[in-house]
């Protein structure tokens, strides 16, 4: 049997994707080297529309549309979000987010960047110094936060039960692209499995960087982010970004205060962790925190590494991002549409034969009687 998609990496991005492929009644595979949730359970828990230097940052290099188009993307991955959490009862909390990742700027800059954002149809306004807790001016949104691993959880077992296939503790060996579809070999990771199995589909969701594609856009190597878990402090109750270094962001969880440092080098990330400690240990007077540290996927200025070939069992891939909740949910979303060849993915999609036999799947379900 030729499937329609086979998704390589049970992360954020690829779980969305699946999900939403097999909702729409295409088959679907999914095939991830870790254990259950390991692949999604990661990041900080916190979904907004856009952040300030990135969207400053993006407008430079890429021109006002790529901004836009980035804030459009985050807002799809929200309702995402939210439409998964409501399905699964999972419990969401919504705060403001207090943006002053500009640094210290000037009232031109972040009234132009807040332009920027709300021609991507988000809601920001200017958040002055009187109304932060930073006493300088930046940029107010809506933020969503949620636990990483329950929403892991959450994600996959509705991805399940759309009926796409998830096989952990697997390694792709290796892909082939033939006449109208591609063969992805794969090995069971257990010591004495040597025999491969081989799925054919007519195309594939690479969010792991392991076909020829996303090793093309894999971009660079992962960059490291120290941690700190603070308890016995004051507990804001918004989201707050900052222009760091030693300090990125600061977010409530539950009862405690999580407080993230910049992007660095694996060769950095010891000394960026003890600037970190000695930021809270003056800031929040913290005596009780346990450090830790996220690896995370490399950055192009925010830009969205996706690409896709406009032929049947072309590879489908986004290269950074893909585990994290807000930008792996966005690139989800968007490798869906790729594949669905809706919105501004027309014309790259795939075959009219899956999509003719997916939409007849979808009429026989509503037709079936409950139960």
């Amino acid at each position: 049997m030729v499937l329609d998609v086979v998704v390589i990496g049970a992360s954020v991005a690829g779980l969305t994707a699946a999900r939403r492929l097999a909702t729409e009644g295409f088959s679907v595979a999914v095939l991830d080297p870790n254990p259950e949730l390991v692949t999604a359970a990661i990041g900080h828990g916190v979904a907004a529309c856009a952040h300030a230097s990135t969207v400053a940052t993006m407008a430079g290099a890429y021109g006002d549309g790529a901004a836009h188009e980035h804030v459009r993307r985050n807002l799809a991955g929200l309702e995402e979000i939210r439409g998964v959490a409501a399905a699964g009862a999972l419990e969401l909390t919504e705060v403001e987010l207090h943006d002053h990742s500009l640094g210290v700027a000037l009232d031109r800059e972040l009234r132009r960047v807040q332009q920027l954002i709300a021609g991507g149809g988000a809601e920001v306004s200017l958040l002055t110094p009187e109304l932060s807790s930073r006493a300088c001016a930046g940029l107010r949104s809506a933020a969503l936060l949620v636990d990483p691993g329950d929403y892991a959880q959450t994600l996959e077992a509705q991805t399940a039960s759309t009926g796409a296939r998830i096989l952990h503790d697997v390694t792709v060996t290796r892909i082939r692209r033939g006449d109208g579809a591609t063969e992805v070999a794969f090995r069971w990771n257990l010591a004495w499995s040597r025999d491969l199995e081989v799925m054919t589909a007519h195309a594939v969701v690479d969010t792991l960087g392991v076909s020829p594609w996303g090793a093309v856009a894999g971009i660079g190597q992962p960059q490291y982010v120290p941690a700190l878990r603070l308890r016995g402090v004051a507990v804001p109750r918004e989201v707050t970004l900052l222009a760091g270094p030693p300090v990125w962001l600061i977010r409530p969880i539950g009862g405690e205060v999580l407080l993230l440092g910049s992007k660095c080098a694996r060769i950095q990330v010891q000394d960026a962790a003890v600037a970190l400690s000695n930021w809270a240990a003056t800031e929040f007077g913290a005596t009780d925190s346990t450090p830790g540290q996220l690896i995370i996927d490399p950055s192009d200025h925010g830009r969205p590494v996706v690409g896709a070939s406009a032929i049947p069992g072309g590879f489908y891939t986004r290269g950074n991002g893909r585990g994290e909740l807000m930008n792996g949910t966005a690139s989800g979303c968007y490798l869906a549409a790729l594949l669905l060849g809706t919105g501004a993915a027309r014309g790259v999609s795939l075959p009219w034969a899956s999509k003719l036999r997916a939409g007849a799947g979808r009429l026989l379900k509503r037709r079936r009687p409950a139960g």
